[in-house]
């Protein structure tokens, strides 16, 4: 009898975990990236983002909605709540100014020589 109880508890134990590795992995971390000591943001005419250079990467940091107050806050702070030194897409981060908390959509990759061209044609 003893024999059997045991047989059905490891049975159990073994239908438990197969049962767990079967479960789908957590979703993926949010597209996010370091941020480095090294930034320049350019804000000239932003509403609907703002151009990051962050070291040698360059981004375009876009905003869920209008965020009339990045162009001319004297102030500008990226946040991300629990990923300190860290901006992410999908509405996790956002951008502090004075005046106003304008949550980012996206984070998109660019070319320093599109960096350039959009920094000029902000000007």
């Amino acid at each position: 009898m003893k024999t059997l109880s045991l047989l059905s508890l490891l049975v159990v134990a073994c239908t438990a975990v197969a049962a767990h590795a079967a479960e789908p992995a957590a979703a993926p971390a949010a597209d996010c990236i370091t941020l480095s000591a090294d930034q320049q943001i350019v804000r000239a005419n932003a509403n609907s983002d703002v151009l990051l250079r962050n070291g040698d990467q360059h981004y375009i940091v876009r905003f869920n909605s209008s965020c009339t107050s990045a162009a001319q806050s004297p102030k500008l702070a990226f946040v991300t709540p629990d990923r300190a030194g860290e901006i992410c897409s999908g509405g996790i981060s956002s951008l502090r100014t004075k005046s106003q908390t304008c949550d980012i959509s996206r984070v998109d990759l660019i070319t320093a020589q599109e960096f350039a061209t959009r920094a000029r044609a902000r000007r």
